[in-house]
């Protein structure tokens, strides 16, 4: 592995450093960060240290293919990141993985990977916290209860600490976004904030809207069934009641249409309530009795994120993988990964 070469689309943000300092100690790959803004990257990568190096990229040139073409393992940080691009790459021999949450950009991607006749690399989507981890832990649920039909997902973030910019970003901009849901067997369109749920967790009750976390369609469609449903709730909670209020309709435009400008001025704000970030993962039976629930509690949302691609990553750039798209819980298992995490994470 130490002759390989690991690239992120949009490494010198939150995820990409902490990600860039676990795969620098954990493995010997040349790490490349890659972005528009080639200062930001080099500087980046020196923080990071040897073996590291920044490039200016534009993932919408002509020429993003070429420049990417000897990597071994791309990481796509960035929803910028355009589907094409993304099939050429696994068409080419490069491993791809994506950390992506909107549902519309996670379908782009798997048509344009499905599209691709022979592929010669592996694409796993959908790898971060939510989803990813969340959809390990779904799987392992559905495994070890055969009779599960619904799955409910809480993600509480606290704010003690500042999510990166993308993150952020992102937020934002899904507020008052419609997005699909399955419920009692049939799909529904909803709004950001439209479904509350109040959850029971192993440290008390939380109150929680639904969000447009793509981890919600693939798990309904990846184990058939008649439900899937995925909330979020902010600490301190009442910030979980100001996201429901800008989720309306005339306040969510407003917010969607400024999301950089106020992600910038609300990283500058001082931080607030917890530091963790909450989950927990429930199934249901047909008649919608509690058959299990699986809590697990850890550091901010930016090293969930960073662990799990970190993990997948070392997976991939070793050899004998079945090539095309693969779900992340093919290569992973939520309790392997936890107990390789165990220094981070409570798991209940």
């Amino acid at each position: 592995m130490s002759h390989e070469t690991i690239c992120f689309l949009g490494g010198y943000g939150d995820v990409g450093l902490r990600l860039a300092r676990r795969l620098h100690v954990l493995t010997g790959a040349r790490i490349v960060l890659a972005g528009r803004d080639g200062e930001k990257a080099e500087n980046a990568a020196r923080e990071i240290g040897f073996s590291c190096e920044g490039m200016a990229l534009d993932i919408r040139a002509a020429d993003a293919i070429e420049r990417l073409r000897d990597m071994a393992l791309c990481v796509n940080l960035t929803e910028a990141s355009p589907p094409a691009l993304v099939a050429a790459l696994i068409a080419n021999g490069t491993h791809f993985i994506d950390s992506s949450a909107s549902p519309n950009y996670v379908a782009a991607l798997r048509d344009a990977i499905a599209k691709v006749t022979t592929p010669q690399a592996v694409a796993v989507l959908e790898t971060g916290l939510a989803p990813g981890l969340i959809n390990l832990i779904a799987a392992r649920l559905c495994h070890d209860h055969p009779d599960t039909r619904r799955i409910d997902v809480l993600i509480e973030m606290g704010m003690g600490v500042h999510s990166g910019f993308a993150a952020t970003q992102w937020a934002l901009q899904s507020l008052g976004q419609t997005y699909s849901v399955k419920m009692n067997a049939h799909w529904h369109k909803v709004r950001t904030g439209t479904l509350r749920r109040t959850v029971d967790t192993d440290t008390g009750r939380i109150d929680a809207i639904g969000f447009a976390f793509s981890d919600q369609q693939s798990i309904a469609q990846d184990h058939a069934l008649d439900g899937a449903r995925t909330f979020l709730a902010v600490a301190p909670g009442w910030m979980t009641g100001v996201l429901r209020q800008l989720s309306r309709t005339a306040p969510s435009g407003v917010v969607r249409r400024h999301a950089a400008i106020l992600t910038g001025w609300m990283l500058r704000m001082p931080t607030m309530g917890r530091t963790g970030t909450r989950l927990a993962v429930e199934a249901f039976d047909p008649d919608g009795n509690l058959l299990a629930k699986k809590h697990l509690n850890g550091g901010p949302q930016a090293d969930l994120t960073a662990a799990v691609i970190a993990q997948a990553a070392r997976v991939l750039i070793q050899s004998g993988n079945e090539r095309g798209r693969r779900k992340l819980s093919s290569i992973l298992d939520a309790y392997d990964f936890i107990t390789n995490e165990d220094a981070i994470y409570r798991y209940t």
